[in-house]
Parts: C-alpha cells; structure tokens; sequence
C-alpha cells in the first residue's frame, strides 16, 4: 500500500502542475453540457411547412390557421399550384407541403371525408416522422373540434358518438422534455471521455518522459503503477459526477428521483470499465496521438451501441447480442432510470453485476497486458 500511496501522490502532483489536463477536466467538459444540453434534443421545431389551398373555403381556411399559429411550425406562405409547393420543397424552402383538394368543404359537411395530401421532405426520415406525425395530430384535432361543432349544432352530444374515451397518463416525464433523457446520458459520455482518455493519457505521457522505464526498475510493481495511475482520475470522475448531477438539477431543473450514494456506487463500478479502456489503450499505443485514437474508435463504437441516439430495441438481434458487452450501455440506462425513475439497487441489480463484470474484464486485461510489456 505504501507503494500505491506514493503513485497516488505522484500522480496528483503531475495533475497539479499539468494546467492542460486540469483544463480538459473543467472547461471543455461544462461547455460540452451547456451546449449539448440544449442543441441534443429528439423534439422537431420550426419546421416549414407550405399549403396549397385548391378549397378556398372557410373550414380550409380554418385549418390552416390551425397550422399556422403552431409554434412547431415556421408557415411559408401559401403556394400558387402544385408545382410551387414542390419546388419550394425541391429548393429547401419547405420541409413539408399540405394540399387541400377543391371539395374539401363540401365533403366535411356532407360527412364524406376528405383526403388532405402531405407532401414531406424524407432526406433526414426521424425528423420527417416526426414533423409528418404533428401535422397529422394537428388535422386530427382540427376535424375533431370541427365534428364536435357541428353535431352540436344539430343537438348532438358527440361524446355519445364515440365508443371508447382514451385518457393517457404520462409517468415520470408528464411533460415529455426530451432534456430530461437526453442530458443524464449526456453525463455519462462526459464521464466517459475524461476518465478513460486522462488515464490514458498519463501512463503514455510517462512513456514519452521516458520515466515509466525508471519507475520499472524501482520496486514499484505494474499494479501499482496502475493503481496510481487510475485512483485520482477516479475520484475526479466521482468529482465531476457530483458536479453534473447538480448542474443538471439546478440549471436544467431534471428531477433526481434516485438515491444519492446509489448513483454515485454505479459510477464508481462503471469508471472501473473507463479507466480500464484508458490504460489499456496507453499500454498499446506509443503515443497520446494513438491513444486519442483509440479511445475516440472504441467510445465512437460505444456510444452507437449504447442506446444514446438509437434504441437498443430497434437494433438487429445479433447488434443486440453485441451490446451486451458495452458497459456504457448498463450505465446510461441505470443512470436515466435513477433521475427519472427514483429505482434503486433492487430494480438495477442486472445492471451493477454486468457492469462490474466487463469493469474486471477489461482492467484485469489492461493489467495482464500492461505487465507483459513492462517484462
């Protein structure tokens, strides 16, 4: 222990006097989540979107009044035919296209039903599924206020009308902010980077220095060597992990429904992963360039992999299989279900066991690795 003790010191004292590493650690980091906080969001808004009117009419006129002044949307005007509307979608003008045909008010109020054609912009096909499925809501609502209206004015009660009432209730996320998911993934890719690259990172440096072939001779062991090397950039992940779980209370105002110390146990069980990455990819490269990328390959793998962007659900079954192996995937998904869902070691077991399992996998490799070349 006297030994570990001594690299611990060593280590916080090269953190000290190493200004860009405390730079890496601090500013780089809360300018990602301020900046990340706000621009990742699933939400699609100010879409623009074109109408060709053929109606003319008081009810198409309605509707689109009805689209007009949703904030979701930024209107462009009415186009003169169907060639102006897809022009203006061909140059990028708009992002969708609503044509109401010339019978449109004609066969609302016969109760014939009228078909109103979208025309969508399907280059980027998530936002286009989105924006596609809020102006169908839009219409859907605008024909049922519509419908409401006039069975009322023929003495109607048009609740009578319709067989099964749906009453949804959103939990945990009432108003469906996509900060609240976004942002405490975020944390964790934050995490992530700082501690695997700054543990990879200092042992290379060394190498560089020349002084990992002094420390070898000494009678300091490679484990303690690595241990020195990775318990300070633990406890600065712990550090930070506070410090993210307040900025994203304070300032994004996320409820925290978990346990603090609960939280704070599934961070220190995942760094066991990030600083294993980190010291496996500095005994490998021979320079902080190969070790940047590296560790850039491996977390690029695993942030795709991981259910950040895509769900897990969508994925191929055999892509499926392959996550089972990605720590940051069992750490996102504990970390969301701790902020949103207040669930605790009982429901997150599953998670903590394969997290900790791949955490002794990768670190005792980097270990065994890191001996072998150091012999």
């Amino acid at each position: 222990m006297k030994f570990v003790k001594l690299m611990i010191w060593k280590e916080f004292a090269h953190i000290r006097g190493d200004e860009i590493s405390i730079r890496l650690m601090v500013f780089p980091v809360f300018l990602q989540i301020l900046v990340l906080g706000y621009a990742l969001t699933t939400e699609v808004k100010n879409t623009p979107v074109t109408v060709l009117d053929l109606s003319n009419s008081v009810s198409s006129r309605s509707l689109i009044e009805s689209i007009k002044h949703n904030k979701l949307f930024v209107y462009k005007n009415q186009s003169a035919d169907y060639n102006d509307i897809r022009n203006k979608i061909d140059q990028g003008e708009s992002k969708i296209g609503i044509v109401i045909p010339s019978d449109f008010d004609r066969k609302i109020r016969e109760s014939q039903g009228s078909n109103v054609q979208l025309l969508v912009d399907g280059q980027d096909a998530n936002s286009s599924n989105v924006a596609t499925g809020y102006v169908s809501a839009i219409i859907r609502s605008w024909s049922s206020s519509f419908l409401k209206q006039e069975l009322n004015k023929k003495g109607t009660d048009p609740e009578t009308l319709i067989p099964v009432q749906i009453n949804p209730v959103v939990l945990f996320n009432p108003l469906l902010k996509s900060t609240w998911y976004m942002i405490p993934a975020l944390v964790v890719l934050l995490v992530t980077m700082v501690t695997s690259l700054l543990s990879g990172l200092s042992i290379v440096k060394e190498k560089e220095a020349g002084t990992l072939e002094q420390l070898l001779v000494t009678p300091v062991k490679p484990f303690h060597i690595i241990l020195g090397k990775t318990v300070p950039y633990l406890l600065i992940g712990v550090v930070e992990l506070i410090v993210f779980l307040v900025f994203a209370t304070l300032w994004f105002k996320i409820p925290f429904r978990g346990n603090f110390f609960t939280f704070i146990l599934f961070g220190i069980i995942y760094m066991v992963s990030s600083l294993g990455i980190g010291i496996l990819t500095s005994t490998i490269a021979r320079s902080a360039q190969q070790v940047l990328f590296l560790i850039w390959f491996i977390l690029m793998f695993f942030i795709l992999l991981s259910g950040f962007f895509i769900p897990i659900e969508n994925m191929p079954v055999w892509v499926q299989n392959i996550t089972n192996i990605n720590p940051v995937k069992f750490f996102m998904f504990a970390v969301r279900e701790l902020f949103l869902k207040g669930s605790g070691l009982e429901e997150l077991w599953k998670e903590a066991l394969s997290m900790l399992a791949i955490g002794i996998c990768v670190f005792s490799a980097s270990i065994v690795l890191f001996h072998r070349k150091a012999g």
